[in-house]
């Protein structure tokens, strides 16, 4: 043990090519009060009814470097599909062969836990092995998070009371997948217990690396968390960057909303006033068919008082002009109807007038001038007739 920490590297190898790990899948608590940093509270009863899919499940890795493929990082997930997690950025570097549930000490206490034994691809990823050992040999064990899903069968993983955010317990799921993780866990007891590369029985000294080596790996540690935390570092400035953002936005969105509030007051003020001018217009509306029903009886009577003063022979001349003017009164019409039988009468009264005259010029044949002069010299106009 160093630093509180279980190490042991085991001297067991069956196949050449492949380092046997032996690895704390996850703790298994003693009621749902106790729960890992996701929530997930591990029962007895249902791991081992789902125990036989961690039997087989990979051991997988997402790496910091695709070329190097030495320091893991997190899972690997990039999205869902028709409910599943997808783990497309993570690699298979290895797989469990058999899975059972054990009381071990792990960071200084005693707990109940699920236990995984199986081999790392070696041959394949030799400096992610010489990863594990450095760190195992520095006492800080390689930590690691389980993954599991819906069973065969199942749209999704069934829970024991149900889902909830802490103390959630599952019950029908299958184990998919272990993680060997740059990051924090969310469980600290998922970690690696024991790793093997050689298969001769040599002390645990013939194993450890040389200083150089550790060196070299410190080195490269440093130069990987210093990318690491200028990574975080540029994650945070362009959380700033988006907080600023949504702030301008929020800012602005409150200015539009401000606006539209203030668009819709008026509108509802135009429409009021568009209400109350509709009114108005018929009420104006209204007010001018009853004036021109007023005027125009006003000027019917007018007429027909003035029509009083004629007899009807007076009247028949502009018999047609009356109905018009019944139908359609107007001032001109009733000017023009009283001056036509006026110009009729006069015309009258001038032929009657003219007869009259000549009858006395031929009365008085002897004095035919004096007739002549008198009939000149006098003027016919209107008052006379009147």
């Amino acid at each position: 043990m160093m630093n509180g920490k279980i190490l042991e590297v085991s001297k067991l190898n069956k196949v050449t090519g492949r380092t046997y790990i032996k690895v704390v899948i996850h703790e298994i608590h003693n009621s749902t009060e106790e729960y890992n940093k996701n929530g997930i509270s591990w029962k007895e009863e249902y791991v081992l009814n789902n125990i036989e899919s961690a039997k087989t499940m990979p051991i997988c890795a997402e790496f910091l470097d695709d070329y190097d493929k030495e320091e893991p990082f997190g899972h690997g997930e990039s999205g869902i599909k028709d409910g599943q997690p997808i783990f497309e950025y993570s690699v298979v570097v290895g797989a469990f062969e058999n899975a059972y549930i054990d009381d071990i000490e792990v960071n200084g206490k005693t707990i109940r836990a699920l236990i995984g034994e199986g081999y790392i691809y070696e041959q394949r990823y030799p400096k992610f092995v010489k990863w594990l050992k450095a760190k195992m040999y520095d006492g800080d064990l390689p930590e690691s998070s389980v993954e599991i899903c819906a069973k065969e069968g199942y749209e999704n993983i069934i829970y024991e009371d149900e889902w909830k955010a802490k103390g959630r317990v599952p019950k029908i799921y299958d184990y998919t997948g272990h993680a060997i993780l740059g990051i924090e866990p969310a469980d600290d007891s998922a970690v690696v217990l024991e790793l093997n590369k050689n298969n001769k029985n040599k002390e645990v000294k013939g194993n450890m690396p040389d200083n150089k080596t550790i060196i070299e790996l410190n080195e490269k540690l440093e130069t990987k968390t210093n990318e690491i935390n200028q990574l975080k570092n540029d994650i945070k400035e362009k959380d700033v960057k988006i907080t600023e953002l949504n702030s301008i936005v929020e800012e602005r969105e409150s200015k539009i909303n401000e606006l539209n509030e203030k668009i819709t007051t008026v509108e509802e003020q135009l429409k009021a006033k568009e209400g109350e001018l509709e009114t108005l217009k018929s009420e104006f509306n209204e007010l001018k068919e009853y004036k021109e029903k007023v005027e125009k009886e006003k000027l019917i009577n007018e007429l027909n008082s003035k029509l009083e003063k004629f007899n009807d022979d007076e009247k028949s001349c502009v018999k047609e002009k009356v109905e018009k003017f019944n139908v359609e009164p107007s001032k001109e019409l009733l000017d023009e109807i009283i001056n036509e039988i006026n110009a009729e009468i006069a015309k009258k009264v001038l032929e009657q007038r003219q007869k009259q005259v000549s009858a006395e010029q031929n009365s008085k044949i002897e004095d035919i001038y004096g007739d002549i002069y008198e009939t000149n010299s006098q003027e016919i106009t209107e008052d006379d007739i009147y």
